[in-house]
């Protein structure tokens, strides 16, 4: 026989209660779950950077110049004008340093030229001494190619800088000549000249490479 009392506890949730309270169920409509949140779709107006910078330069030329006082101003004046003249001196002294460098560099050139030209005095010295010799040789043929060889090799020495010391008939003149014989003529001379060359001087590039052995006559 069933015990009424459990009959009616099993049978309590099966009863709604006077106000429904006691279990309610699932209720939707008490809690609605939050709808999303549509996404604008009306496009932003941002300020493009590019446009940012020229804003901000235009208004940075716009912008009024600082108020300076006289001292101030004249001080920067005088900072002005001496790097400017920093500039200048530099710039000068790049262009003397240039035109030292490019003449040491030609003199350096125009003294190992006038070495090997001073070398070669002595074979022009010889072909003066073939000439002489193959003018009383009965050898004509011979003559002509001594004469022809020195001058090609006077005809190179001259166009690379090489002149003869003024001879016959210039004055005397004591840094270019050298006196091995004097005489007189009976007449009356302002200067000595040179009577005779005895060994022809030269120079090269207007600087003496030998002295021209002479006779004077006074």
């Amino acid at each position: 026989m069933s015990d009424p009392t459990n009959d009616t506890t099993q049978g309590a949730p099966d009863d709604p209660g006077p106000a429904g309270d006691a279990n309610p169920g699932p209720n939707t409509e008490a809690n609605p779950e939050p709808s999303p949140v549509e996404e604008s779709t009306t496009p932003e107006h941002d300020t493009p950077p590019d446009v940012e910078a020229t804003v901000d330069t235009d208004a940075a030329q716009t912008s009024p110049a600082p108020d300076l006082s006289p001292e101030e101003a004249a001080a920067l004046v005088a900072e002005r004008d001496e790097l400017n003249n920093q500039v200048l001196r530099g710039r000068a002294d790049y262009d003397n340093l240039n035109k030292r460098r490019q003449r040491e560099v030609a003199e350096a050139r125009d003294r190992g030229a006038a070495a090997v030209v001073e070398g070669l005095l002595e074979v022009l010295d010889n072909f003066g001494f073939a000439l002489q010799a193959a003018a009383v040789s009965s050898d004509t043929q011979l003559a002509k190619g001594v004469e022809l060889v020195h001058q090609q090799l006077l005809g190179a020495l001259t166009a690379a800088g090489l002149e003869e010391v003024p001879g016959i008939g210039a004055p005397f003149d004591p840094e270019y000549h050298e006196a091995l014989m004097q005489e007189s003529d009976g007449e009356e001379r302002e200067h000595p000249e040179v009577a005779e060359v005895l060994r022809t001087g030269y120079t090269f590039k207007n600087q003496l490479l030998r002295a021209a052995s002479v006779k004077v006559v006074s």
